[in-house]
């Protein structure tokens, strides 16, 4: 019977007190279903090991070590196990119902905004780190197994391929696994999944060695670098070509690809893509807090950019229903501002006194609309006072700030009622009257004098005005809402139209950070359209323009990139030259350390390579003096300890015995816990090499107890 034949047949069944409802999806490891808890009266994810997988022993082990594992695990970020039954055969493993969608649907070959793969990346890591304190390693960690809730929190998935970490089975703490089955552990015995679950291995698991938390560090830095660039690490056809990337590729930096990604990032990235576990996140609490001291610093950035969403160039202002409303340009001059005049019907509906009280209550929007609302209320006050006649006293002029206006012949008011208009950006109704009303001034003031009413008093002059202009934006928002600009254009696939726009922002802002930007998001565009000589261009004149900006070392550390993929010696050496000026540039700082890190694989292909050693003051390996570099910059960095033992290791080659030992000694008083066995090679380095018994007895008295060599240090220290 196969899965879509089971699928069927289960909808409306019960098994044990869940009655399935629907199904939500199938694999080759189970079918999940939409179920209803009778008990309980909720729903649940209920996933049914397949009738075609019940008679592998495999199978059912890895189904029934997702239930143990997950089940163990108490955590915001990892699914609910309910439960783990049997009903007539059939095995069943009830969980949490989630709504959302799978990271990998997510992707789509898309990478993610950057604060939104910052707060997945933090939970997950999260999650992770719930996981490997309780001893349990998941070795499944990818996409398809991240699930993005559709109100925010993250879920790790699919704990069956999970199992104890040799320490944690050592020490026997919580899970009983007395009882569980021993079966051949691989990732190739499910059709349709090998490619897709091997692109996500760390070196250790291709190589079958054994594993330990670092092996979910690696495969979470694939699933980062795949969330920052919409691409696979390490791609490949074949599980060959994918194998040979996960052990002996680097794959190039994120920012390379997303100009959206900061260095700090590419750094995690490679930090966690480390071949050697020894130089990886030892934890995946540490890989997290630089994820969040990450999303921390991205968010400061962003709140001191100005917000470049609303500044409309008209600002509208909302007057009571049965009014006109009206737009005004804050910035036009006086005589250019748009004349309204009430209509009859709205003279008859609102009484003056109601202006007031609507102006008071006006919204208002944009720059400038404060000096709009109090020409509004002063034409108001002026217009009410004008149709009491005398009873009312004018306003002196200095107060008033109303704008001069002419009629709008399209609303203007009939003949048998004329009506004086207001001098304001605004239409005020006049009170309705019997008889016509002298004309109103070339000025905009005038008198009014109803049939039998006393002589009016002079209406107050309005004094003509400009408003105050909109404040002024800064050179900085403003080229950051041109690059925005530019930045949605590339998302919208105008690239032509983008490159345009960066060209002037780069013109026009020269020296801010938008335009470095634009000259990083110009070079990306080239590269993408395969111009890699207009793209090398581009980052060179950022270099030039920005020489002491940190963002050079990365326009330097793409330009070695690209030149490295170019099959020729020189591309070659001049990547390599690039990559020894971000390091002298800028030392200590993460792009040097990566730049460090990439020159020493290029010098390590190339034996050929020499220079003169600093301190032994002869011609060596080049790697050598990379290798110094490297413990100069970053001294108690943990690829310091790896540059320390492979510096011992060289100079032990070249009969530099002494020097070797004067290594070893740093090396184990840096790194007192480091997995060398340091303390016994400089034991037999003083003792073969160097007759040095008293050093030799020093250096055997430190190996630690847990060394694989304590016992023959041991041995060695008791003999005469």
């Amino acid at each position: 019977m196969n899965v879509r034949t089971v699928s069927k047949s289960m909808i409306g069944q019960t098994l044990g007190h869940y009655r399935i409802v629907d199904q939500l999806g199938a694999g080759g490891m189970g079918v999940v279903y939409r179920a209803q808890d009778l008990k309980l009266g909720r729903q649940v994810a209920l996933k049914v090991l397949p009738a075609s997988s019940s008679d592998s022993d495999e199978a059912i082990e890895r189904f029934k070590r997702e239930a143990r594992t997950a089940s163990a695990l108490n955590h915001p970020n990892i699914c609910t196990i309910y439960g783990f039954d049997e009903h007539d055969g059939q095995l069943y493993l009830a969980m949490e119902l989630l709504d959302g969608d799978p990271l990998d649907r997510r992707l789509s070959g898309r990478p993610l905004e950057l604060r939104l793969m910052l707060d997945i990346a933090a939970q997950v890591a999260d999650a992770l780190d719930a996981a490997h304190t309780e001893g349990i390693l998941h070795r499944d960690v990818k996409p398809a197994n991240i699930f993005v809730t559709r109100r925010g929190p993250v879920k790790v998935l699919d704990f069956g391929l999970a199992k104890l970490s040799p320490d944690y089975r050592r020490s026997a703490r919580q899970l009983d696994t007395r009882n569980e089955t021993r079966v051949p552990e691989h990732f190739t015995s499910t059709a349709g999944t090998t490619v897709g679950t091997i692109a996500y291995m760390s070196p250790e698991q291709a190589r079958g060695d054994e594993v330990d938390p670092r092996t979910d560090l690696f495969s979470f830095g694939v699933v980062l670098y795949e969330m920052a660039t919409g691409r696979q690490s390490f791609p490949g056809n074949t599980t060959a070509v994918v194998f040979d990337g996960i052990l002996n590729r680097e794959p190039a930096p994120p920012s390379s690809m997303n100009a959206a990604v900061p260095a700090e990032f590419d750094r995690i990235v490679s930090k966690a893509l480390e071949k050697d576990r020894t130089l990886r996140y030892q934890t995946a609490a540490d890989l997290g807090a630089d994820l969040k001291r990450l999303r921390r610093d991205s968010g400061s950035r962003s709140a001191a950019i100005p917000t470049t969403g609303s500044s409309p160039d008209a600002a509208t202002v909302v007057v009571p229903s049965g009014t006109t409303h009206v737009a005004a340009e804050p910035s036009a001059p006086a005589a250019a501002m748009p004349a309204v005049a009430p209509s009859s019907s709205s003279a008859a509906q609102v009484p003056p006194a109601a202006l007031q009280s609507g102006v008071s209550k006006s919204v208002m929007a944009g720059a400038g609309v404060a000096v709009l609302a109090i020409a509004v209320i002063a034409g108001g006050l002026g217009a009410y006072f004008a149709s009491r006649g005398g009873d009312s006293p004018a306003l002196d002029p200095a107060e008033s700030t109303a704008v001069a206006q002419a009629p709008d012949p399209n609303n203007a008011a009939p003949p048998a009622a004329p009506t004086a208009v207001p001098a304001a950006p605004t239409a005020v109704p006049a009170a309705p009257t019997a008889a016509p009303t002298k004309p109103v001034s070339a000025a905009g003031a005038g008198t009014s004098k109803p049939a039998g009413a006393a002589t009016a008093r002079p209406a107050a002059k309005t004094a003509a005005v400009t408003p105050a202009p909109a404040p002024a934006v800064s050179p900085d928002a403003e080229a950051n809402q041109r690059l925005e600009v530019a930045r949605a254009k590339v998302a919208n696939n105008l690239n032509d139209q983008a490159l345009a726009d960066l060209r002037q922002i780069i013109t026009d802002y020269p020296g801010t950070r938008a335009g470095a930007e634009a000259s990083l998001l110009a070079a990306e565009l080239h590269e993408r359209g395969g111009r890699i000589d207009d793209a090398m261009a581009a980052l060179v004149e950022f270099e030039s323009r920005f020489a002491g900006d940190r963002r050079a070392a990365d326009s330097k550390l793409r330009r070695s990139m690209m030149l490295s993929r170019v099959r020729q010696p020189r591309a070659q050496i001049q990547s390599r030259d690039l990559l020894g000026e971000v390091a002298r540039e800028f030392p200590g700082s993460p792009q040097a350390a990566a730049a460090l890190n990439t020159k020493l694989k290029i010098e390590n292909d190339r034996k050929d390579l020499k220079e003169i050693d600093p301190v032994l003051k002869v011609e060596v390996p080049a790697a050598m003096v990379t290798l110094r570099t490297i413990i100069e910059q970053f001294p108690d960095a943990p690829q310091s300890m790896a540059a320390r033992n492979r510096l011992a290791t060289l100079l032990t080659g070249m009969n530099r015995h002494a020097e070797s030992a004067q290594v070893l000694e740093d090396l184990g008083a840096t790194f007192p816990g480091n997995p060398m066995d340091v303390w016994f090679r400089l034991g037999e380095t003083y003792e073969r090499r160097l007759n040095n018994p008293v050093k030799a007895r020093e250096a055997y008295a430190k190996v630690p107890q847990d060394s694989s060599r304590y016992n023959e240090a041991q041995r060695r220290l008791t003999r005469k």
